[in-house]
């Protein structure tokens, strides 16, 4: 591919805010993921807030870095708004069900499943405002 072509391969190109926003807010959210172990990511203020966080940040952690990630290489490509949010809807749909009705590997957890959509609305409304 030439440089022409290759500065216009995508024709939807997020700015370079949105870009480098987006990389923090997965990092972020990677950092709550690995504040499930003792150590450098684990806050005490957060243990303090909410004792239970750590014990559900997985569901959410995963459904934003999940839906998020896939979402904005999915704008890239053009992929519609509309079309993400039916993907978030099955998302949230797969949280509750999972966490309600079935317990492979996995213990009933309605929090857990509250965290999960938290995750996945959160990454939708982050796909918007990137769409806007």
């Amino acid at each position: 591919m030439d440089q022409a072509n290759a500065r216009t391969a995508f024709r939807y190109q997020p700015r370079l805010w949105a870009t480098l926003l987006h990389l923090l807010l997965l990092g972020l959210v990677y950092a709550l993921f690995a504040g499930r172990k003792p150590g450098f990511f684990r806050s005490e203020a957060v243990i303090a807030l909410v004792p239970d966080f750590y014990t559900h940040v997985s569901n959410f952690s995963l459904s934003f870095m999940l839906y998020a990630g896939a979402g904005f290489a999915a704008l890239l490509g053009e992929v519609p708004m509309r079309r993400l949010a039916w993907i978030g809807l099955a998302f949230v749909l797969a949280n509750v069900g999972y966490e309600l009705f079935l317990p492979l590997l996995n213990t009933r957890d309605p929090v857990d499943a509250v965290y999960g959509v938290a995750g996945t609305l959160l990454a939708f409304g982050w796909l918007w405002v990137i769409h806007r």
